[in-house]
């Protein structure tokens, strides 16, 4: 290259240009070089790893869909709105992919909201009747599920429902998850429990109303019958368990 240059320089000949030309063709064939070798590093990351397969539902840098298929440079992900996306095999080097076709488990949590005159007894039913419901299904995992009156809301009273599937797709999960809805909906009919909806209590007072004088016991004396009250609640509730 050097004696190129000293005879073109000898000859008058301007070869500024070429070496400029020649430069900048180096440059692009690096650059492009580059991304050959990170997207084949990218390849064998993703086989090696096993991180996914064509047909898993994956999750990578905001794209969600079913993987169609896989490349030495790139890798088509078909989304859920039918679209064709073609990611770079560079870019499973450094991301995060979710890979939910590799679940084992499916987790389904939700907060059932009954009325708040809806007895104690009856949620008890409710509660123990879902938590069979979850025991004789077949989709359902035995080993860890929760079913609790949770919470004391602003227009009900929430059951937490917090258990999983074990099914194979989302249109299998789909099923069982409206087949236990369905169920809980007889539940709560045959034992007589109603769903709340969000109400709202209006008082409207009158300017002539005179309130009557405050009868309660002093403080000592309310916080001792709470005291009391709550006793005989958990003496019964333990004389019902056994």
């Amino acid at each position: 290259m050097v004696r190129i240059v000293f005879i073109a320089d000898n000859l008058n000949i301007d070869i500024t240009g070429l070496l400029a030309g020649l430069g900048l063709g180096g440059l692009a064939f690096a650059l492009a070089a580059k991304d050959m070798v990170q997207n084949l590093f990218g390849s064998i990351t993703v086989l090696l790893d096993r991180t996914f397969s064509v047909g898993d539902w994956i999750i990578v840098d905001g794209v969600e869909g079913a993987v169609e298929r896989m490349g030495f440079r790139s890798t088509r992900i078909r989304t859920f709105y039918n679209f064709l996306v073609t990611m770079p095999n560079s870019r499973f080097i450094t991301a995060k992919v979710d890979n939910m076709g590799e679940r084992r488990y499916r987790r389904y949590k939700a907060r059932f909201g009954l009325a708040y005159d809806t007895p104690p007894e009856r949620i008890e039913a409710f509660c123990e009747a879902l938590r069979e419901l979850v025991r004789r299904h077949p989709y359902m995992r035995k080993d860890y599920f929760q079913v609790y009156l949770n919470d004391l809301g602003a227009s009900w009273l929430e059951v937490l429902v917090y258990v999983f599937w074990e099914a194979p797709d989302w249109g299998t999960e789909l099923r069982e998850r409206h087949r236990f809805l369905l169920d809980c909906l007889r539940v709560a009919r045959e034992l007589g429990v109603e769903y709340a909806f969000p109400t709202q209590t209006l008082y409207l007072r009158n300017e002539d109303y005179q309130p009557p004088e405050a009868g309660d016991p002093p403080l000592s004396g309310a916080m001792q019958r709470g005291r009391d009250i709550a006793r005989q609640v958990v003496e019964a509730g333990t004389g019902a368990a056994q």
